[in-house]
């Protein structure tokens, strides 16, 4: 695959079928909107620390659940 835009269409055209139920079947999805400026600072944060926004953003929420006990 050289062209980028190649993942974006299965072979037959009918867009990309890509299921996650084996891995990721048991969890839930939140959309989170926040200003560009903030996500950037966000995305440089992770590339440092080599970790994933999602793991970054599920480790802030999991800690500040325990600090309140809920």
């Amino acid at each position: 695959m050289t062209d980028p835009k190649d993942a974006e269409m299965s072979a037959d055209g009918q867009g990309t079928k890509r299921r996650r139920t084996r891995n990721y079947g048991d969890r839930r999805t939140v959309s989170l909107r926040m200003d560009p400026e903030l996500h950037e600072r966000m995305m440089d944060l992770c590339d440092d620390l080599k970790i994933p926004a999602n793991t970054y953003i599920s480790g802030l929420i999991e800690n500040d659940l325990k600090k309140r006990k809920k």
